[in-house]
């Protein structure tokens, strides 16, 4: 009997602390706009560039980042900026990674087809004429270019979704105070 009216208050208690809590704990606010910034000198575009899409800030502004057609390397960083509470940060962090995730894949049948076509026709030059094996290590390089090119096209999408969801945070009041409800 003493335990269940120790467990009684001890229930008691506990909910009139939380009650408290939750009246005393302020509603939470939308994430802040970046006031630094404007849309005009911080807001990221897409630039191609001979060794892949160069990211850059502002209009005419300095190159940021770049997802390389050959090597790609993590641009996340560069893309969600330093606020990682800002509007859209999250969902930055999403595409920019699978943007540089589905370049690599894309850049590793780009390396090989090249190499591989580059090496058949050293081959063909080498003895003269082109064998059938020549031809044959020439065919699959080509596949293996043909094979990169729908998954660049991809990377380039998820880049630009990246890009759009960094630049929300420069937008307007109504599609910050839209974006922050979901």
């Amino acid at each position: 009997m003493r335990l269940l009216a120790l467990l009684a208050c001890t229930v008691t208690v506990t909910a009139a602390a939380q009650q408290t809590t939750a009246q005393q704990a302020p509603a939470p606010q939308p994430p802040a706009v970046d006031s630094v910034c404007t849309y005009s000198s911080c807001a990221l575009s897409i630039a191609p560039a001979w060794d892949g899409l160069a990211i850059r800030r502002g209009i005419r502004g300095p190159r940021v980042a770049n997802l390389h057609f050959f090597l790609p390397r993590d641009i996340t960083p560069e893309l969600r900026g330093p606020d990682t509470l800002a509007i859209g940060a999250d969902s930055v962090v999403v595409y920019a990674r699978r943007a540089v995730a589905l370049r690599q894949a894309a850049a590793g049948f780009t390396d090989i087809g090249a190499l591989t076509v580059g090496v058949a026709i050293v081959r063909a030059l080498v003895a003269g004429r082109a064998s059938t094996r020549d031809q044959v290590v020439a065919a699959a390089g080509l596949g293996a270019l043909a094979i990169s090119v729908p998954i660049h096209f991809a990377a380039d999408g998820e880049l630009s979704r990246a890009v759009w969801w960094h630049n929300l945070r420069f937008g307007s009041g109504a599609a910050q105070t839209a974006a922050a409800s979901r």
